[in-house]
Parts: structure tokens; sequence; C-alpha cells
């Protein structure tokens, strides 16, 4: 045994990407994705451009191109990360649901918003997409049947949200 990934904090769920490496989402405001290899010891490498912010699961979706993201916080976002070059998670564009319908309460079409600074410099991530929809306490991820399932445990629910109708249920 070894440890792959040093000099983070309060690491939480992650999740394991289709080329072999883990992602370590550390739960904190400042919080940050962590890319390492299982099989090298020490080979965390930060990811800025999925965000700054209280990291939960990650999850890759790798027919769509595309990585989801959980936030761990009472109002936190449900976010998409683009890269500029698969599967190279350096650049990309970061993205939170907007959900909209009637009497949404979270369910209905989803428009993806545009994070204009990943790295919060300024402003907390979620702060910047005021228009985005808020999901109480982000947690698990997972994807099956075509579909991104993740959950909220301040409400105890399970979402689906399906990708090629951008639907979110």
């Amino acid at each position: 045994a070894h440890r792959i990934l040093s000099d983070t904090a309060l690491n939480c769920a992650g999740g394991a990407t289709p080329w072999g490496t883990w992602l370590s989402g550390e739960e904190f405001d400042e919080g940050q994705i962590w890319e390492a290899d299982p099989t090298v010891e020490d080979s965390g490498e930060a990811r800025p451009a999925l965000g700054v912010f209280k990291h939960e699961a990650a999850a890759v979706d790798e027919a769509g191109k595309a990585l989801y993201l959980t936030e761990d916080q009472p109002d936190g976002r449900f976010y998409r990360f683009t890269p500029s070059t698969w599967p190279d998670l350096s650049s990309g564009t970061l993205e939170a649901a907007k959900v909209s319908g009637e009497d949404t309460d979270g369910v209905g079409t989803v428009e993806w918003i545009e994070v204009p600074d990943p790295s919060a410099e300024l402003q907390s991530t979620r702060s910047q997409v005021p228009e985005s929809s808020s999901y109480a306490g982000g947690e698990g991820l997972a994807l099956g049947n075509g579909k991104v399932f993740f959950s909220t445990k301040l409400d105890n629910t399970v979402w689906a949200y399906d990708p090629e109708g951008s639907e979110m249920s």
C-alpha cells in the first residue's frame, strides 16, 4: 500500500475515471478536485478548472465527454465540466445546472450556465450563477442506463439527469 495523494484537506467521495485515475474532491469552501493515479505514489495533481467549492463526488460520462460534480452545501449546485481536449482535465468549461419548467422543485428541463471564474477568486462558484438551481446537500454520483444519478442528503432525494433529453427528474 502507498499514499496516492497528499497535501490536501477534507477529501470526500470523488470518483473513478475510465482512464484509470481517481478524482478526489476536497470538501471545504476552497476545495478542489485532485486527480491521482492509484498505481503511483503521491501522484495527485490539482484540477482547478473543475471549480473551487465544497466538492463531494465526481462521475465521468465517457460517452458524453463530460464530468458531473456535486457540491455538499445546503444550497449546493450540480455541475458539468467539459474538457477542452478529452480526457485532459487541465482546462475546459465548468457549468451549473438551471432547471426550468412548471413548479420545478429541481425537476424539469436543464439549461447549463457557464461559471465565469471556476477559480472563485473574487466570488464563490455558486454565487457566480445565482440563477442556477440549488440542491440540498449534494452527495454521491453514479452513471447508469444513459443517466446521471445523484443524491441530496438534506431532503433524502435521488435525482436522475438525462443528458440526451436535458431533463432532471
